[in-house]
């Protein structure tokens, strides 16, 4: 039977017709071309990844909740966050606390010392509400009720990363490290046993990321599918003037809903809101590039674009005024009646229009803007934003006098503290390997390095906007994520476990030493990479003229010929030859471990991705991995509150601005 019997469809390009079969060949070609052939990895690949994904949690579970009680007192600004949750849960909306020992008295189960007033407030209260269920479940006179929902979401942080570097890097050991270093930084650490919002505000974020990850990956399956089966658009327009429009994105939809609930919990969320659309919008923009499509940008903007504005930010928007709804229902939150009160003064109200309720709601945002911009009190612990890369200015969340540390720890003098700076193996590390992923961006437009600079971009480049503003450096928890990822790829650069980000590049590499062997020594004669087909080359003999550019061009030996005939019947044999795959493009690789790369996802490539394929690669990360974990041993002391000699705290005090 020839392949033209079977069931044909028409494809994007000038209305050819190929068979099922071509078709999936082109789709798989157009999958190798957007960098997702190796999505679906094999089984074993899937199950290791849940059981490092699940290991990475569990020390992370061990380092956030073991003693997460103590101290039982309120640390640092846990007076502002933890009072407000738990003013949310019982009465609704949060009150007022007045007396200098309001936090006392709080931390004895008692909320004498609040008020029917309104508290004002200068954040959303979606993340005073989950510290709150913290609360409602393990209640309101301990540690673990006021800290449970940050220690949860640093539990939830270190499985994301550990997902999130299996996706970006295909590697099972890459993975874990990446949630071994992140699970062990003392940042991550101290931020999630405190009952603030910054913690929770990076694991709306990092799930945001994850989301938007996972739709690059989504729409360009999809993409790939309506073009090489020809439903390319709503209207049926052809793939030369823009190409197929994606009007569902579900995880762009859960990409919007995420750091819209960021946005409330803080403001800074809405930073990653713009750079991650503007991230997915130059996606989407090269996708359509890559696949053919003649007025790509404008393909990008309209049916790319646009489409996908409206996935990402009115979700965005809806999930943020959700987070309000409690001030919305309550007429005893704070500002409301502002607008009548207004009024009897013959103040105008802005807004007006829209209703009291949206008006004071406006009102309030503007007067928590004045305050975020115009913060300028000078505190012991403020630093500024180019201090947060190298840890040198960090916070002691708590620091009890000597009164009231009980002296057993073997010394004259004990002390406890609890410090947040970072893991210096990690941040050290990471702020050189920043450098790395830069020349991979500029240099080789790795997707990859920019994805991880989008991350830095979002949550750490606006503070820049406030140098001299009071900032501390735990904002940094922010963008931690994005510090591991940089070292990371660092490692697996150095290490030799940087896969190329797509088969594409693969081609190249592999060109690259061909070429570069064949200048060392003329006498090998070895073949250039074969190129991968497009559908001119299919049915060329249609009898119209194919432009072939040097991407396009299939080799000879894999191209019908005129002898096929102008109906394009072809046999099954001359079929299989006529569409190749990514497979048939690995013979091009002579060594074992080019082979593993490009028949990625196949039994050869298991070694590769679960293992260790080099003595080089087992070094770089068992050393490596080795630093963080002695680093974060002879920190927990700090960053968890322990009682210990003061000489012992001393060894601590690397730098001034660690005491």
């Amino acid at each position: 039977m020839t392949v033209d019997e079977e069931n044909p469809v028409k494809t994007a390009d000038r209305g050819r017709t190929l068979t099922e079969r071509q078709a999936a060949a082109w789709e798989r070609d157009l999958l190798s071309r957007l960098g997702i052939t190796w999505s679906t990895l094999p089984t074993q690949i899937r199950l290791w990844g849940w059981l490092v994904t699940l290991a990475t949690g569990l020390i992370a579970f061990l380092t956030r909740f073991i003693g997460l009680s103590h101290p039982h007192q309120m640390v640092f600004d846990e007076t502002y966050y933890v009072k407000g949750g738990y003013s949310l849960i019982t009465h609704g909306y949060e009150r007022n606390w007045v007396g200098e020992n309001a936090d006392e008295i709080f931390v004895q189960g008692s909320d004498v010392a609040s008020e029917l007033a309104a508290d004002y407030v200068v954040h959303p209260p979606f993340g005073k509400w989950l510290i709150g269920f913290g609360q409602a479940l393990f209640g309101t006179d301990n540690g673990l009720g006021w800290r449970f929902a940050t220690a949860l979401a640093g539990v939830i942080s270190v499985m994301l990363l550990t997902r999130i570097a299996l996706h970006l890097f295909r590697s099972v050991p890459l993975a874990f490290v990446a949630g071994l270093f992140i699970a062990l930084d003392g940042v991550g650490i101290t931020l999630s046993r405190t009952g603030i919002l910054d913690n929770l505000l990076a694991t709306f974020v990092l799930a945001g990321f994850w989301a938007v990850l996972k739709d690059r990956e989504w729409t360009r399956r999809r993409l790939a599918h309506r073009v090489a089966h020809g439903r390319v658009g709503a209207g049926g327009e052809p793939l030369s003037s823009l190409g197929p429009v994606l009007l569902w994105r579900p995880w762009l939809l859960l990409a919007g809903a995420f750091i819209g609930l960021g946005c409330g919990v803080k403001w800074s969320a809405g930073y990653a809101l713009a750079v991650f659309g503007i991230l997915v919008f130059v996606w989407d923009t090269a996708a359509r590039k890559e696949i053919g499509a003649r007025r790509w940008f404008t393909s990008g903007i309209i049916t790319g674009g646009i489409p996908a504005f409206f996935s990402f930010i009115p979700i965005a928007l809806v999930a943020y005024v959700g987070a309000w709804t409690s001030w919305f229902l309550d007429p005893r939150s704070f500002k409301k009646g502002w607008a009548e009160s207004q009024r009897v003064i013959g103040e105008q109200v802005p807004f007006e229009g829209l209703g009291d309720t949206v008006a004071e709601w406006i009102a309030y945002h503007r007067q928590m803007w004045e305050f975020h911009t115009g913060l300028d009190s000078p505190h012991t612990y403020m630093s500024q934003p180019w201090d947060w890369l190298l840890q040198i200015r960090p916070v002691n969340f708590y620091w009890p006098p000597q009164e009231k540390i009980v002296q057993d720890c073997g010394a004259e003098r004990c002390v406890q503290a609890i410090n947040s700076v970072g893991n210096p193996a990690v941040w050290w590390f990471a702020t050189a390997s920043l450098l790395v992923v830069l020349w991979f961006a500029f240099k080789h437009g790795d997707w990859r390095a920019w994805a991880i600079l989008a991350g830095y971009g979002a949550m750490y480049l606006p503070w820049f906007n406030y140098i001299g503003r009071t900032i501390y450096q735990f904002y940094s928890v922010a963008f931690l994520p994005y510090v591991v990822l940089a070292l990371v790829f660092a490692l697996a650069w150095v290490s030799d476990l940087l896969s190329p980000p797509s088969l594409s590049a693969i081609r190249k590499a592999v060109a690259r030493r061909r070429r570069k062997e064949l200048d060392e020594d003329w006498t090998l004669g070895l073949p250039e990479p074969k190129k991968l087909a497009t559908p001119a080359t299919y049915n060329e003999d249609l009898g119209e003229d194919s432009e072939k550019t040097e991407t396009e061009t299939l080799d000879q030996d894999h191209a019908p010929t005129k002898e096929q005939g102008p109906e394009t019947t072809v046999t099954a044999d001359s079929e299989d030859r006529a569409a190749p795959s990514p497979e048939d493009n690995a013979e091009v690789a002579e060594d074992p471990v080019d082979r593993a790369v490009l028949l990625y996802g196949g039994p050869d490539a298991l070694p590769y991705q679960l293992g260790l394929p080099t003595k080089k690669a087992a070094i770089v990360l068992g050393v490596t991995s080795g630093v963080v974990i002695i680093f974060a041993a002879f920190w927990m002391p700090l960053w968890t509150g322990m009682t210990i000699p003061y000489d012992f705290w001393r060894l601590h005090i690397w730098l001034p601005g660690w005491s």
